[in-house]
């Protein structure tokens, strides 16, 4: 399948064809000097949390993966975890996902406009040069997670990691990490300088790319 990150067809497509995690579905491949790497939470207390760790092939796969999948699934979930969980997410454009919690007045007008300037601010970075790509995405970040913070009920979080090492070492400075080394070893089988190194060869030496890959999809599910 080519490759067109701005199309809802090709998203649309790779979601049915992948029956995975949609944050792992640009995971097929080892990390690469240009990859991304993606900390995601969505939290509703209806339908549990959904905490990914993962990775993409470049800044505008990023792009893509946050305006065609990220963002419709989180916000149907907002949107719709209110009326009990959710088990499944429908594959639409976020601009409908929005419309469609507003006109069932599942959402409020604020929460609905909210919605429609993030999507309005990811939008605009495809028509940005690269040197300015990741400091708008950044921004973006920063704005979509201060607005919805949420509380006890619900949040969404999303986070950006340039290098795999910037990843590795967060993991180790989340909270839940905070309880010793051993809890480390005893969920990844790796100690601390262990886990560092092997962040730091996740993209030149292939045993540790694919066992980085594989500590993101299966060991991390209780970091956040």
């Amino acid at each position: 399948m080519r490759q067109n990150y701005n199309s809802f067809d090709y998203w649309k497509e790779l979601i049915s064809e992948n029956k995975t995690i949609r944050g792992h579905m640009l995971m097929n491949r080892m990390p690469t000097d240009k990859s991304l790497y993606i900390h995601t939470l969505i939290f509703c207390r209806q339908s549990g949390l959904n905490n990914i760790w993962g990775y993409v092939p470049d800044i505008r796969a990023l792009i893509g993966y946050i305006q065609y999948s990220f963002l419709p699934e989180a916000f149907y979930i907002w949107i719709n975890s209110r009326d009990g969980r959710v088990s499944a997410i429908p594959i639409k454009p976020v601009e409908q996902v929005i419309s469609d919690g507003e006109r069932s007045k599942k959402i409020t007008k604020e929460e609905a406009e909210k919605m429609r300037h993030q999507v309005t601010i990811i939008k605009k970075c495809w028509d940005l040069p690269k040197n300015k790509l990741m400091l708008e995405l950044k921004k973006f970040v920063r704005d979509f997670n201060r607005t919805w913070y949420g509380d006890s009920s619900e949040f969404l979080y999303l986070k950006i990691f340039e290098k795999p090492e910037e990843l590795g070492k967060f993991v180790l400075d989340s909270s839940y990490m905070s309880n010793s080394e051993e809890a480390f070893r005893k969920e990844n089988k790796e100690d601390i300088i262990a886990w560092l190194d092997l962040c730091k060869n996740a993209t030149s030496n292939k045993q540790a790319g694919e066992k980085f890959r594989n500590i993101l999809q299966k060991n991390l599910t209780e970091v956040i």
